[in-house]
């Protein structure tokens, strides 16, 4: 059975905005750190669903 990880990044795409958000007021770039985290994880995904129609085809 093949694994599909693009769900896992952008429910990770999803936890980064959001612990982005819930901890700026703790830490002065939180913000900056979860925008670039989910940035990585989009990226992550759309090469994981690239590489697994890639697969199928």
């Amino acid at each position: 059975m093949k694994k599909n990880y693009t769900v896992f990044f952008l429910f990770l795409l999803i936890v980064a905005i959001f612990s982005g958000m819930a901890l700026k007021n703790h830490f002065d770039y939180s913000m900056i750190i979860g925008v670039g985290l989910a940035t990585v994880s989009l990226l992550a995904a759309g090469f994981s669903l690239g590489k697994r129609n890639k697969v199928n085809n």
